[in-house]
């Protein structure tokens, strides 16, 4: 039976290092696992750890001042719009600022968990000789939800080069080329703009209609 209670955190993206400012702040004992070896998640372009979608021109679509922590402002110097390196040294300061970084196991992986007890056994993978075991009272999942891409299955032959937006990094190899772009999420978008830029046509395949705004309205950040 442990004397104190302990967290467990999975994830150091954005939400997994809320979750451990917050829980440092209070005193409430935790350890944060990271897969890679450095903070952001999704906005650590080319993340070592394997999990990050983020492509090279990746920016945000919501403004500086609305995506910025309550009790931790964005540099007034950064654009409106920041990219994903911006948001990454962002990121970096805030857990310097608030000075939880010891507490953060990078290069972890989470294998297993399993309730024990009213407990939870935390299995990990550090990269030692064998998986290792740790009991907590509480874990907190947040390994984020764009890592796990979900590619369609379309019927018929197609001999071109078909992948998901989650392996998209640049334009590179799709110059003069007949591209369609299936969905018209933030990504397609995002891609679909790009990619008309060097290639022969570019198409956006979408199942229903939808509404483009402008980031801007009168000059100003439109949220």
């Amino acid at each position: 039976m442990m004397e104190t209670p302990r967290v467990c955190i999975i994830g150091a993206g954005a939400t997994g290092l809320v979750a451990s400012k917050i829980l440092h702040e209070r005193n409430i004992p935790f350890e944060c696992f990271e897969k890679g070896s450095g903070i952001g998640g999704l906005w650590r372009f080319n993340n070592d750890s394997g999990l990050s979608a983020a492509y090279k021109s990746l920016h945000i679509n919501s403004s500086r001042n609305m995506m910025a922590f309550s009790d931790f402002k964005m540099p007034a110097t950064y654009p409106d719009f920041p990219d994903h390196s911006d948001i990454l040294a962002y990121y970096e300061d805030y857990v310097d600022e608030f000075g939880f970084r010891d507490q953060i196991r990078f290069r972890t992986a989470v294998q297993a968990v399993d309730p024990v007890d009213g407990h939870y056994r935390v299995t990990i993978d550090d990269g030692s000789s064998r998986p290792q075991e740790t009991l907590f009272d509480h874990v907190i999942v947040a390994n984020g939800h764009h890592w796990s891409p979900k590619t369609p299955e379309f019927n018929g032959p197609f001999n071109g080069r078909s992948f998901h937006s989650y392996d998209y990094k640049t334009h590179e190899g799709l110059e003069g080329k007949r591209v369609l772009v299936v969905g018209i999420g933030n990504s397609g978008c995002d891609i679909s703009c790009e990619v008309s830029r060097v290639s022969a046509k570019t198409f956006l395949a979408t199942r229903s209609g939808a509404h483009i705004i402008p980031k801007y309205l009168f000059g100003k950040p439109l949220d």
